[in-house]
This record gives structure tokens, sequence and C-alpha cells, in this order.
């Protein structure tokens, strides 16, 4: 029996059947009664030595050989439930049939019918289903509310509703009291009424008041009588104390119209049916008013040719040719349109000369037209000048011979109305030749001949004759001038100087500049770099001699670039 007892404690499954065929059985047979129990044999020990652990098992034996028996499913023998509701029954945790796990002994009980008793009757999980719980009801009231839910009976396992509440009578509050589909019923809501005020009019309808009944919402104060075509106080007619339909009369000049009081927008007067006439460009002298302003405008002094203004010693002049008028139709000849209101202007030359003129300032579109001869006798057209610089006004230069001029600023077209003008003369105080800037380019000339007009500022001799070169620039734009004489047509003492007119101060000038002529010839020529000319304007560039180391006057080749 000894033997049998260790053979069970110490060997694990693998030598379980060993220990059964040999000691164990031998113990098992054995009877209570001997007196004798024999010690553990050599084999029998040498039988537990040689346990080979397994996995656990919940079977009642220790396959893991660690001298403990189903140690390893901790549930085995706590108290379990099984089934749910009348149906649960309890029970304890035991081995089940594949040794892997536990499961519970107990065994559920039958359920029975469900009933509305708030329990699992029938043991399927849900409690008191089938009876519409929860379910909106009316009680026993006169209303046809919904204000109570089906609930459990206090007893017989049956239903009931909660609603306990008495009769909802309608009441005028914006509700369905009485639950039976219409609101506020047997008030008379909306039906016209009127308030408190003085007027004659029935301005609200019936709302409910507070406390369930109703009231007139007409709380204005008595209505004014406006001009509205309308009778506001409901009393004494439409518009009563207007004078509507009476003669009236606006604006002045060419803009008078004549026509009828109305009421005006806010109600309160009445105001004359027409609009004053739009006011057109005015045109002097012509006894309209056409500017609405009262009065005929005064004609600009120079506005016809019989009124030029003497330009001769050149400067800035400003006219204004808003009211001006249209002297001459240049349609079809020289440039721009047709020409507009006008100004006129005269110049006399005593010798051939270069001129400038620009009408930058203006506020129009301008055209500058040159005629030889007065104003009262325009001679052949000189030039037309219109839209340079990128813009709507005029620029330019030209060399005229001796004699009287004409020069007209003109407007682009019949149609402009702004005329405040800016006009700019100057007298270039020299005859010259034209050259392109921006650009680069290279002249030939000779000064042999030439007068002399002029001194640069970077010698001190002005006897010697000169040549000059001119060019315009834009207003807002600077350029920057190099220049020499570099070149074997130069065979003489140059200096060159850069000016702007009708100014003689130089804004370069230079005599006997090596570079970039080189010093290997004795000859002495000139060479600037760096001149600036800031527009709008007309700009000079002279050759001229040195004066005193002859020759001081001949060819040369003028090479510049002006960017």
């Amino acid at each position: 029996m000894y033997r049998g007892v260790v053979c069970l404690v110490a060997l694990g499954l693998a030598a379980l059947a060993a220990c059964a065929s040999s000691d164990l059985a031998t113990a098992v047979d054995a009877t209570e009664d001997d007196a004798e129990v024999d010690a553990p044999t050599d084999a029998a020990i040498d039988a537990v030595d040689a346990c080979v652990p397994t996995s656990e098992l919940c079977n009642g034996r220790d396959e893991d050989c660690d001298a403990e028996i189903d140690e390893d499913f901790t549930t085995l023998g706590t108290t379990c439930m099984a089934g749910s509701g009348a149906c649960m029954a309890s029970g304890v945790f035991e081995c089940d049939l594949d040794g892997t796990g536990v499961r519970c002994s107990a065994m559920p009980g039958n359920g029975g019918a469900e009933t509305c008793n708030g329990q699992n009757d029938d043991c399927d999980g849900a409690t008191d289903e089938g009876f519409g719980l929860g379910t909106m009801c009316d009680g026993g009231d006169a209303d046809v509310c919904d204000e109570g839910m089906i609930v459990c009976a206090a007893a017989g396992g049956g239903t009931a509703c909660s609603d306990m509440t008495g009769n909802s009578a309608e009441t005028c509050n914006g509700l369905n009291d009485d639950c039976d589909g219409a609101t506020d019923e047997g008030f008379n809501l909306g039906m016209m009424c009127d308030g408190g005020d003085s007027d004659s009019c029935i301005e609200g309808v019936l709302v409910c008041a507070a406390g369930g009944g109703t009231e007139c919402n007409d709380l204005t104060a008595g209505t004014v009588e406006l001009c509205n075509g309308l009778d506001d106080d409901c009393r004494n007619g439409i518009d009563d104390g207007f004078a509507v339909g009476g003669s009236c009369v606006v604006g002045i000049g060419a803009c008078q119209r004549s026509g009828n009081y109305v009421c005006n927008p806010g109600g309160t007067g009445v105001v004359c049916n027409v609009t004053q006439g739009s006011p057109t460009a005015e045109t002097c002298g012509d006894g309209i008013d056409q500017d609405c302003s009262g009065a005929d405008a005064t004609c600009p002094t120079n506005d016809g040719p019989a009124g030029a203004i003497n330009i001769s010693a050149g400067g800035t002049f400003t006219g204004d040719l808003t009211a001006a008028r249209n002297d001459q139709d240049f349609s079809g000849s020289f440039c721009g349109s047709t020409g507009g209101r006008d100004l006129y202007y005269t110049f006399t030359l005593p010798a051939a000369e270069v001129v400038y003129v620009d009408t930058f300032s203006s506020t129009y579109d301008s055209v500058v037209r040159i005629f030889a001869g007065a104003c009262t006798s325009l001679g052949a057209n000189q030039i037309c000048y219109d839209d340079q610089c990128s813009g709507a006004q005029s620029q330019g230069a030209i060399q005229l011979a001796a004699g009287t001029y004409c020069l007209v600023v003109d407007q682009y077209s019949s149609f402009q109305t702004a005329g405040a003008t800016t006009l700019t003369f100057t007298r270039g105080g020299r005859t010259g030749t034209s050259i392109t800037a921006p650009g680069t380019a290279t002249v030939a000339g000779t000064t042999v001949g030439a007068a002399n007009v002029s001194t640069g500022g970077c010698t001190t001799t002005g006897t010697s004759p000169d040549v000059g070169y001119y060019f315009l620039v834009c207003p807002a734009t600077t350029r920057t001038v190099a220049a020499n004489t570099c070149g074997t047509a130069t065979s003489w003492d140059s200096v060159l100087y850069l000016e702007k007119a009708p100014s003689a101060t130089d804004l370069a000038c230079n005599d006997d500049g090596a570079t970039p002529c080189g010093t290997a010839s004795p000859i002495r020529l000139s060479s600037f770099t760096g001149g600036s000319a800031a527009g709008p304007g007309l700009f000079w560039l002279i050759v001229d001699g040195y004066g005193f180391t002859a020759p001081t006057s001949g060819a040369f080749t003028l090479n510049y670039t002006i960017n």
C-alpha cells in the first residue's frame, strides 16, 4: 500500500502505467488487515525518479511532476451558476471531460410562460418582452392626450397605463392642450381689431393673452397722415393736408424743367416730379448757361485767334479749355482727331532756332499744332504733336526759320469736356540736329563755318564755333549720357558738353579726355560718361573748340550713347 501511494504522488503520467502494473497492483490487492506493511522497494523508488513532466491536466493526477494535483485550475471546486431568470441553478466548477478546463456542475431549470412582473420567466435572457412596456398611452380622462405609458400592472402579470392626470382643457397659449389636432380653437384668433390709439384704423388682430385668454395686439400710437397716396389715419381722405398736384419749377439755366408736386419719398411733404436737366459743357460767350451755374461763362483771353498770347520769351502757361470755343475744325489734317476746344498762342523768332513744347500736367488728351504766320491768318502747318511719352499729352521740338508762328493747343476731339491746360514753351537758343534718345550712334560733322553760340564750363575760351545735337526726355525719366569725339575724323582740339535748354549750365563737360580715345596721338579729343538728363525737357549735346590751340574747328566724329 505504501509503495502505491508513493508511485501516485511521485510518478508522472508517462511512468503511471508502470507503477500500476507492478508494486501498485500488489498494494491494491493487499487486504486492510495485513499485519505488516512492506517498505518501498528499490524498483519503486527508481520508478518515482523516472517521472517525465508534461502539461498539467484537470483529471486528479500530477502530470507536471511537481507533487501537486490540478493546481493550474484555480476555480476548481468553487461555486458557479448556470441558466438565467427563473431557470438559474447553482453548482461547483469540476474538470471537463477532456481535462483541458473546468465546467459548472449546475443544471439550469426549465422556464415557464413570461408574465409582466420584472422577471425573466421563460429564461430566454429578456425580461417582460412582448408587453409593449414604455409605449405612450392615454388614461381614463376626457382629453385625448397620451400622458402616460404602458407599465406592468400591480398584480396578475398584465399591464396598465400610468396616466393618472385629469382632463386637459384647451386654453389660448399656442398649444394643442386637449390633443384633438387643433390649436387654440374657439378663440377667434386673427380677427381684426383696433387698440386704444387715437386714429380710426383697425390695426391689430386678436392674439392669445397671458392667462389663456385673448387680447388685441394693436399697441400703436395714433397714425399720422402721410403724403403717400393712402388714407393713413383712416379719415378725411387720401393725403389730406398736402398740396399734391400743384405746379413747380426746378433747375436754372439750360437745366430748368417744369412739373407738378408729388409726395416726397419719406411721405413728409411734396417735391417736384421732374428732375433738372444735366449740365453740358459750357461754351463761353453764347448767352446760354450750359453748365447750369447761373451765368454764361467768360471766354479765356486767348480763346480765339485774335486774342493769341505772345509766348516768344518762353515759359509755362496755364489756361482752361472747359468753356472755350471750338474755333476751327482740323478734321482730316495733321494729327489727332477732329479737334475740340482750343487756345491760341503766338511767338516770333528773330533767326532760325529750335523750339520745344509740351503739355504735360494738362487734364485732357491734348494736341499741339504749329502754323506759320499770325493766328488770325494761319499759314502752312509746320508740325503736329499728339500722345507722346506713352500718354495723352504732347511733346516735341522742331527747328523753325525766322518769322512769326501760331501755336494752337487743341483737344483731341469735341467729345472731351475737361480743359485745364499747362503749356511749356522753350526756346532752344540755337539751331541743331535731332538725335534719337534712347539710342547709340556715331555721327560725322564739322564746326567749320558754324557760329559761336555757347561755351562749355570746362574751358575758359568762348570764341570757337560750335555745333549742337538735341534730344528729348519724357517726364519721370532720367537718361544717362556718354559721348566722345574719338576717331580719325577729329583732327583738332575739341570740347564736348551736355546742357538742358534754356539753361546754359553744363550737365557734363570734358576737354582733353584721354579715355577712351587713347594718348598715342597728340590731338586733344574729348570724352565724358555718366551725364544725367532728367526729363521732361530739351537737351543739347554740343561739340565745341578749345579756342587757343589751332585749329579750333574742323571735321569731327561724335560717338554717343543715351540710355
